[in-house]
Parts: structure tokens; sequence; C-alpha cells
């Protein structure tokens, strides 16, 4: 399943990589993806994140130390009108096995918020595509 940004959704549910991607200006991030960050922030679509996800850019900057002030960076993303946040909490965890396609749990987690919502994910990971439990959108 894919899509395009020529016409946009409502809302995309965000992967953890697309959002390191985008704050870092990386070039891995694909063109669609970056197309839709750019048309959030001009408030044409909402941007979901999850909870899970905020987690693991913690962990994985903590690890590669790419923004010197974390808190801060949370700050920036939370005060953005164009993003909102989902919690995960104990009323997900009997979806995971409608969810099981997806093998890693915090990628099951991220894909169960866009299927639940009906929203595209933005996402490069293999695991997630070849489940094709959600459309993606990279």
């Amino acid at each position: 399943m894919s899509s395009t940004t020529t016409n946009l959704e409502p809302f995309y549910v965000v992967d953890t990589h697309a959002l390191i991607w985008y704050l870092l200006n990386d070039k891995k991030l694909s063109s669609s993806a970056k197309s839709i960050f750019q048309a959030a922030e001009q408030n044409q679509t909402l941007l979901i994140i999850s909870a899970i996800v905020m987690a693991e850019l913690y962990y994985a900057n903590a690890k590669h130390k790419w923004f010197a002030d974390f808190a801060q960076l949370y700050a920036d993303i939370t005060s953005k009108p164009y993003i909102r946040f989902m919690p995960v909490d104990h009323t997900h965890i009997p979806d995971f096995v409608q969810d099981a396609a997806v093998p890693e749990m915090h990628d099951r987690i991220i894909a169960g918020v866009a299927r639940r919502l009906g929203a595209p994910l933005i996402s490069s990971d293999p695991l997630i595509t070849t489940a094709a439990i959600v459309t993606i959108v990279w």
C-alpha cells in the first residue's frame, strides 16, 4: 500500500526513523515523506506521534547525541500546532494480536496506532511495510 502527497490525508502517523531523519534534515528521508512534513508545517495536515516514538527518539539520541538538549527538543516538538500525540496505554494491548504481522514490539505499537486511526504511516521500515496492515508513505 502506498500514497502520495498530491492528495494529502487529514493526518499521518510518524515512525521513529522518519521523525529522526526529518529533525536532522537527513537525505535518508524520502521526498514524499519530506513533503508531508512540510505540508504539516504549513497546517495542511497533522502529524500523529505515538509516545513510543518519542521514547525511541530519546534513547536513540542518548546513544548518538544528535541533539545536545533533549528537553529543549522535546519542548520544540510538543509545541508544534500541527503535531498531535498518541499515548500508549493498556487499551492497546489486545491489538497486539491483530498487529502480529509486525514482529518488533515498538514497531507493532506504531503500526497499530496507524491502523486504529485509519491513517497512513510515514515509514521506511521493511518489516512494517511487508506486514501490509497499514498504508505506508515513503
